[in-house]
């Protein structure tokens, strides 16, 4: 039987994200989204395939926000990114 909604952990590059397959009986496919990054939406044939677009979809996502500057917090509360140069100061 195949579970019509699952949650788990995918371990990126970029951290660590919650991802929800749902089983969508019309298309034969798991469709993946990541609550935690709204814009992260894929789909696999099974769950393996899933699971490894999921992972992909995840590191495309995280190198797009952090190419534009942007520090994430992934689902285990760790900082991923970092600031530019520009933007440090140091103080003494």
């Amino acid at each position: 039987m195949i579970a019509k909604k699952l949650a788990l952990n995918i371990e990126t590059k970029r951290g660590t994200y919650e991802a929800v397959f749902k089983w969508d009986a019309k298309d034969k496919a798991y469709i993946v989204s990541v609550p935690s990054l709204s814009g992260v939406v894929t789909f696999g044939k099974n769950l393996k395939n899933a699971k490894r677009m999921a992972k992909d979809a995840i590191e495309l996502y995280c190198e797009c926000l952090i190419d534009d500057g942007n520090i994430i917090i992934d689902d285990e509360e760790k900082a991923v990114g970092k600031i530019p140069h520009s933007r440090i100061i140091a103080i003494r």
